[in-house]
């Protein structure tokens, strides 16, 4: 049940009427079983799968939420709270090996299986590891880490374990973030979810505001931008070089447009109905830094990595001790970067093996791990080198190449991500830097990309309202500013918005629809 059908709509409009004429204390049954109606709806066979989830993380929760306060009681002897801390990180391990290990099994089997079977062959050995015909759960990555933060809280003593197991079952299923995410912190989400009250006007208008937006740019523009995007990396052998770059232009527009679009979708549902769910997306093109672009772009991900993956490694004796000796040798700078360094490249390694199984994404995040790493690591040279030639860093010029910059080399990871193979991102990559070569005839190959005149238009100027929100949304939030407006001018602006998308949007019969990139992962 993607965002972009009518199915969905059909859906949402009615969870969103019952979620006001329920009882406000039954609200959150209400959601769960529409959660649980919404997963099904995709296939039952996934149910067992997101129910194991569920109830692996809610009887590991309860115990190690006993062993913690028995841990912390003043009666406790020592010796006593250290087996419960035993028990705790025990169980913790199984549930993490648990979950963690279906997610690999069903993602990661076949893939290991291809490459071994091929590195075999290589070698001239007979055995064979068969592959299977695995099914992937919708959702599961996205559930999974939500769950397991829950899991680890706990196990930190952060947060009370919830003892109701339908309520951590919404937790786990919540219908707008399954599909893509956002990925939610369970004292943060929980809390919302279970309130018994309604959503207000005000929730309700701004929802509705985000979710039109979120529609403007995945129908109006990514749809679009996917039609140049995938015919270019497709056929980029007979293409320009001015028609690979624009085709890779695209796909970075395709993929900010259509994810961060999803997101706005699933975060205006909930707070339709009256629940606030992270931000995941800050204008990440307008990044100065490649660090600073990943601060920005898929934020839940990032600071679950965060703090879950780097925080810990960072802080192991192993990490720590290599910090130590790089200061003795070669300075304080190095012995503070390096294990910074070490950490961003393990959480890019596991970011790349996170969105798929394939080598491309593997050394994608290799690539933006390796770049960040660097970055740190090259600091004091940068500076050194702006001070001798008189680089103004605050100039408005130099932070207008720095984004240009920045936004050059997220197209690079652009290509890694999305070309079939390494080979052919690379030849995509070498045939970028050839933009200069215009073919004979620009009409017929802009045609030949699958758009005609107007959809052309349609995209520019959708690209073009773009630009113009995401500026205005750098110095204060758009709809604080339509706001204030009159309430002819509010709803004017809304009734456009709306008419846009029905009159320009890309759906209807005859139309191939275009599923959200984020949902394959």
């Amino acid at each position: 049940m993607a965002f972009n059908t009518l199915v969905f709509l059909l859906f949402f409009l009615f969870v969103l009427v019952g979620s006001f004429l329920v009882p406000a204390k039954w609200k959150w049954i209400f959601l769960l079983l529409s959660s649980y109606f919404f997963y099904c709806y995709a296939s039952v066979k996934f149910l067992i799968f997101i129910l194991l989830t569920t109830l692996s993380s809610y009887m590991a929760t309860l115990y190690m939420g006993k062993q913690y306060q028995m841990e912390r009681s003043q009666t406790s002897t020592k010796e006593y709270k250290k087996k419960c801390h035993l028990k705790r990180k025990r169980v913790l391990i199984l549930t993490l090996v648990l979950n963690f290990g279906i997610l690999l099994f069903l993602k990661y089997f076949n893939f290991f299986s291809e490459n071994m079977n091929h590195l075999l062959e290589t070698l001239s050995l007979g055995s064979q590891i068969p592959t299977l015909h695995l099914i992937l759960p919708l959702g599961i990555s996205f559930y999974t880490f939500q769950t397991m933060s829950y899991v680890i809280d706990v196990y930190w003593g952060k947060i009370e374990p919830e003892r109701n197991l339908a309520k951590v079952a919404l937790f786990v299923s919540f219908f707008p973030q399954i599909l893509q995410g956002p990925i939610g912190r369970f004292k943060d989400l929980a809390p919302q979810l279970y309130a018994p009250k309604k959503a207000s006007y005000r929730d309700l208008k701004f929802g509705l505001q985000l979710m039109l937006w979120g529609y403007f740019k995945k129908m109006i523009i990514a749809d679009r931008a996917a039609v140049i995007a995938d015919f270019v990396f497709e056929n980029y052998m007979n293409v320009s070089g001015m028609g690979v770059a624009l085709g890779v232009f695209m796909y970075a527009i395709q993929d900010y447009t259509d994810f961060s679009g999803c997101i706005d979708i699933a975060r205006g549902c909930a707070q339709t109905m009256g629940i606030t769910m992270a931000e995941n997306f800050r204008r990440p093109y307008f990044s100065k830094t490649v660090s600073e672009f990943w601060r920005r772009w898929h934020m839940s991900l990032g600071s679950w990595m965060k703090d879950y993956v780097f925080y810990p490694f960072s802080l192991t004796p192993g990490v720590r001790q290599i910090g130590k000796f790089a200061k003795k040798r070669f300075g304080k700078h190095i012995g503070r970067t390096l294990p910074i360094a070490l950490g961003n490249l393990l959480v890019f390694f596991l970011v790349g093996v996170w969105h798929g199984a394939q080598w491309n994404y593997i050394i994608w995040g290799i690539f933006y791990g390796f770049l960040i790493a660097i970055s740190g690591l090259m600091k004091p040279v940068w500076n050194y080198l702006n001070q001798k030639l008189h680089i103004s860093v605050q100039s408005r010029s130099f932070q207008l190449f720095q984004i240009l910059r920045t936004f050059w080399i997220t197209c690079v990871g652009c290509i890694i991500f999305r070309a079939v193979t390494l080979t052919d991102g690379w030849r995509i990559f070498l045939k970028c830097f050839r933009f200069y070569e215009f073919p004979l005839d620009i009409k017929k190959e802009l045609v030949s990309f699958g758009l005609n005149g107007k959809n052309y238009v349609v995209l520019l100027i959708g690209l073009i309202v773009l630009l113009i929100v995401d500026i205005l949304q750098e110095k204060k939030s758009v709809r604080e500013r339509i706001e204030k407006r009159s309430i002819w001018i509010r709803w004017g602006l809304y009734l456009v918005a709306f008419l846009i998308i029905l009159l320009f949007g890309m759906y209807g019969p005859g139309y191939d629809q275009t599923q959200f990139v984020y949902m394959q992962f």
